[in-house]
């Protein structure tokens, strides 16, 4: 996980929004799903030598640095994957690899119905106070049809 993840995470958990501990995210059944609809990058994953029975690699395997559960302005909760990276590039490649039909059924079976990849420069990394505008507009917009986006900060 990068640094950009881990400094997400803690902001998201103080913004209560954070949402790893529900049974539908249990590392049991996310490995599950991995092993299931995405074999060659855990494959991939182990001859490079990372450990199978660690969460992180999982998480890392679907691009996910952080999973919140966001109420739109109807009132309505929708849980978001969340990526975090740097480059722009990096973003798209992301990006499209997050579209493909694989790990979008992954991330249905989980419930997550959005995932986000911001970039976002560390030396200007949001503030909580910016993380809320940004979190909870975001959420307000119209889902697209794949339920990917990426969103240059």
């Amino acid at each position: 996980m990068s640094l950009l993840g881990l400094r997400f995470r803690h902001c998201a958990s103080r913004l209560q929004v954070l949402d790893y501990h529900h049974p539908d995210l249990a590392f049991e059944k996310v490995s599950a799903l991995v092993t299931t609809h995405l074999p060659n990058q855990w494959f991939d994953a182990i001859a490079r030598g990372q450990d199978p029975d660690d969460p992180y690699t999982v998480w890392e395997l679907l691009h996910l640095d952080a999973v919140i559960n966001l109420e739109n302005w109807q009132g309505k909760f929708t849980r978001v994957g969340v990526s975090l990276v740097a480059e722009e590039n990096q973003a798209y490649r992301i990006l499209k690899q997050a579209r493909q039909p694989a790990f979008n059924r992954v991330r249905h079976c989980l419930k997550i119905y959005r995932y986000w990849v911001f970039c976002v420069e560390p030396k200007y990394f949001p503030s909580d106070g910016e993380w809320v505008d940004i979190l909870y507009s975001e959420i307000d917009r119209p889902n697209r049809e794949s339920g990917c986006q990426s969103i240059i900060l």
